[in-house]
């Protein structure tokens, strides 16, 4: 026995630095993966059904039911044989229950949402009028109305509604688009107001658009509601005091109100990746729980009352930051979040996260196809499973607390960064380090500024000084979030798409892959070390190693050669391992960032408006996003056009305008479609058909091309528009005078918006009659394109109504026509307009550089 033990005991010495402690067993243990397997099973399941309709959901219900109850009989009369019953078969009988459940919510929700009259409401785009309840705060939308206004949205959920002669009920999700009026409406809000319903995207969390025509009438507000709204009010009001970037912070920081920020400092949270301290999430709540679970600890209260303490914390703080279904998603993330961190079980923190996923989906399908609530998971996963490991990784390099402050940006980003390419073709390159260095005040900035909403009703003093105090650190971050963002490459352009995805996911996985081989690597050369250190080794001439007290092994007496050299063996093993993955995970990450790279024009030649020199036509090409764009017009031959594309890197159009059927402006339309994707075509015409040309080559291409009439709208990437003419009785008549005349707005790096108006051939009456029928709502132009290459028949009233910053005409060099016309060019001059021309500069390029438009030439 006491052989056995020293025996024992020996081998625990010379293997200490290589053997994991007991207290970390439970991280190692082996996770359970079939609930997390059910969990994303019935995700995407819930999206498909979601998207497919209520009979569809609803059969799948049936199905899956009576499967569940097929295995539960079968189940019970295996086990009255006294047979065993198997992991698979309950696993099955799991499955086919949750799936069961899912199904039938979505198609009893989906069922609710169209009950009634509403849905031929909506299916024939009725005008109706409407009571609503107000499920969100209105939020300014970054694509501008018709006229050029605000434009604010408002989640809101139907309760009546009359239209086509009759009232009626409802229980329909609406996501209301409405003017400056709006800009007041709060959550619970009763309202009353009109407009027309259109369907939303199949899979939406709401099931249409309505564009209010009238302004809100709120008709009531909830006792709770109202308490909140004029907390909340309140503490914006103190805000006031500090310094702007303070007051555009604090308020997201502490209930994810963003309405008090610049867009400047907007766009600068967004380059370094600093984005989500200011929504409600799931980091909120952690730092909230832990900061109450530390406060219990340091009271030396049992761990129950502890849960207690931080369940009611929680519950308040849901309750001042309203119950929207993000906040109660944040909230349950952030608590399974908590729990990883706190307990380091991961095996019990991956059930958690399963089982908070399955009830999520079961109160609100339609988070299936959030990106938030994406985003939410994937984070706490990133958490759940590598926040503990990362730590201890980096522990092999760094002091704990640094190590844990990195641990967590690092889990988090790694996961979510493949699904945030695929929002925004880009890496926020320095998001980590921005995440390290904002860390220390983030929980104080929530702790503080949760305090000071607490206190507001009761001791509004003591709650001033907590929203100064909370607002100070919020200086830190601005200041991160504007260094960093100015740094070059801060914002690295990546692959679009599913290349995108793989890339990212690629590059994130084979950085935690490196980390963590480099960490065993160090580890196992330390045990090396100092195995060798005890045995006294020496090394022979030969190469053989041997103890320094005996010249050859003794039979039968085990020696440390043995783990030293198994120790050597993994960690030449390690090493060959990390040698291979550094040139993958390099590639990997080249190929992302030098796939999206525009082929010609190099990085710091940047444009957001280009204008093709394709000779005397129109082909302006509007930058959505590194290596895409719209293209509006494509000149008279589809060589030139190609040749401006590949030149701008442009690789992806998303719609491509054709603003009226004249050869100068549809001519190069295959060249727009040699080598790219487009993903829709909008044209403009006073006859019913196209020309046969045009129509022969969109059948070929699978596009079926769309009217553009005024109220069209969109968004692609950096870039949203409005289609301002023509209008249903304008259409017709000249050709030129049903051209479709475009709104663009262009979201710069720098956060400021571009806003061009396109206006295709107009001629002067139609002009007119355009600007008229905006009434009194002119739109603030910077940058017109001067109608019909600058012909004398386009008029100068325009000009004279916008009073644009700079003219661009599209033109050729020494045409037959006299374009542009001295009237013109008189016109622009009086007026101080600056006029680019592409017969004297060629391809014209456009920036709006800190706030002045930078024009330069394609090399």
């Amino acid at each position: 026995m006491l052989t056995r033990a020293l025996a024992t005991l020996r081998a625990a010495v010379l293997n200490r630095d290589r053997e994991v402690p007991s207290a970390r067993e439970p991280d190692r243990a082996r996770l359970d993966l079939r609930l997390a397997g059910a969990a994303l099973l019935g995700w995407l399941v819930v999206l498909g059904l979601a998207r497919a309709g209520t009979g569809v959901s609803l059969s799948a219900a049936k199905f899956c039911c009576g499967a569940a109850l097929v295995l539960a009989g079968w189940l019970v009369l295996r086990r009255r044989r006294g047979k065993q019953l198997g992991l698979f078969a309950g696993t099955a009988l799991l499955l086919a229950c949750l799936l069961g459940l899912l199904s039938l919510v979505t198609g009893v929700r989906l069922a609710e949402r169209l009950s009634g009259p509403i849905a031929q409401a909506i299916e024939t785009e009725a005008y109706v009028s409407v009571e609503l309840q107000a499920l969100s705060d209105a939020a300014r939308s970054r694509t501008p109305s018709r006229f050029g206004g605000e434009r604010y949205l408002v989640s809101a959920r139907i309760v009546s509604a009359a239209g086509g002669g009759r009232q009626f009920e409802a229980a329909t999700p609406v996501l209301v688009l409405g003017d400056a009026a709006w800009k007041s409406v709060r959550y619970a809000d009763r309202i009353r107001t009109a407009g027309t319903l259109t369907a939303s995207e199949p899979g939406s969390a709401e099931q249409a658009l309505l564009n209010a025509s009238a302004a809100p009438a709120v008709t009531g507000t909830p006792a709770s509601a109202e308490a909140i709204n004029r907390i909340r009010s309140g503490f914006i009001t103190m805000t006031r005091p500090l310094p702007e970037d303070a007051r555009g912070l604090l308020p997201g920081m502490a209930f994810g109100d963003r309405e008090q920020q610049s867009d400047e400092l907007a766009d600068a949270m967004r380059r370094t990746g600093l984005t989500h301290l200011l929504a409600v999430s799931g980091a909120n709540c952690s730092y909230l729980l832990g900061f109450v679970y530390l406060l219990a600890q340091s009271c030396r209260l049992p761990r129950w009352s502890a849960a207690v303490c931080g369940v009611a914390a929680l519950a308040g703080f849901v309750m001042l930051v309203r119950p929207e279904p993000s906040v109660l998603r944040a909230a349950v993330m952030g608590a399974v979040g908590v729990a990883a961190l706190l307990t380091g079980r991961r095996r019990a923190s991956l059930t958690f996260l399963s089982v908070a996923v399955l009830l999520l989906l079961a109160a609100d399908p339609w988070l299936a196809g959030e990106y938030s609530f994406v985003l939410s998971v994937l984070a706490t996963l990133g958490l759940v499973l590598f926040g503990s490991r990362c730590s201890e990784w980096l522990q092999r390099w760094l002091p704990k607390p640094l190590a844990v402050a990195m641990a967590v940006p690092i889990a988090a980003q790694v996961f979510c960064t493949p699904v945030l390419v695929l929002l925004r073709p880009e890496l926020a390159l320095y998001s980590i380090p921005a995440n390290i260095l904002a860390a220390p005040v983030v929980p104080i900035i929530t702790v503080t500024a949760m305090a000071a909403l607490g206190l507001l009703p009761l001791l509004p003093l003591v709650a001033g000084s907590l929203v100064f105090a909370a607002g100070l650190p919020t200086l830190w971050v601005a200041w991160i979030a504007r260094t960093f963002s100015e740094l070059p490459f801060a914002a690295m352009p990546w692959l679009q798409g599913g290349a995108g995805f793989l890339a990212a996911a690629a590059a994130g996985g084979g950085a935690l892959l490196a980390l963590g081989l480099a960490s065993k690597w160090k580890t196992q050369g330390e045990g090396l070390s100092a195995v060798a250190g005890r045995a006294r080794f020496v090394l022979r001439p030969r190469g053989d190693v041997r103890s320094a007290n005996s010249s050859a092994r003794r039979p039968g007496r085990r020696t440390a050669q043995g783990p030293a050299l198994r120790a050597g063996r993994r960690n030449d093993a390690a090493r060959l391992v990390a040698w291979t993955l550094a040139p993958a995970l390099v590639v990997g990450s080249l190929a992302g960032w030098l796939g999206a790279r525009p082929s010609a024009i190099s990085s710091a030649d940047r444009w957001d408006v280009a204008a093709c020199d394709v000779g005397q036509g129109d082909g302006i090409v509007v930058r959505t996003g590194p290596s895409s764009a719209m293209v509006i017009d494509a000149g008279p031959e589809p060589g030139l056009m190609d040749a401006c594309l590949d030149a701008l890197g442009i690789e992806r159009v998303g719609t491509l305008v054709l603003t009226h059927m004249h050869l100068d402006h549809y001519g190069g339309m295959a060249g727009v479609f040699d080598g790219r994707e487009v993903g829709s075509v909008l044209f403009g015409s006073a006859k019913p058909d196209l020309p046969k040309e045009v129509d022969t080559e969109l059948r070929r291409r699978g596009i079926t091309p769309e009217r553009g009439t005024a109220g069209r709208h969109g968004t692609e990437g950096y870039a949203s528009w409005n289609v301002l003419w023509p209008t249903k009785a304008g259409k017709g008549g000249n050709e030129n005078d049903s051209s479709i005349v475009l709104l663009v707005e262009v979201r710069t790096e720098g956060g400021a918006a571009l806003r061009l108006l396109l206006t295709g051939d107009l001629e002067s009456e139609a002009g007119g009659a355009m600007l008229r029928g905006l009434g009194g709502q002119t739109p603030v132009v910077d940058l017109l394109k001067v109608s019909h290459h600058g012909a004398r028949n386009g008029g100068t009233e325009m000009i004279e109504r916008l009073q644009p910053r700079a003219a661009l005409i599209s033109v050729g060099r020494d045409n037959d026509y006299g374009h542009p016309a001295p009237e013109i060019l008189s016109a622009l001059s009086r007026h101080q307009i600056p006029a680019f021309r592409t017969d004297e500069i060629g391809t014209v390029l456009l920036e709006l550089r800190a706030g002045s438009l930078v024009v330069t030439g394609l090399p």
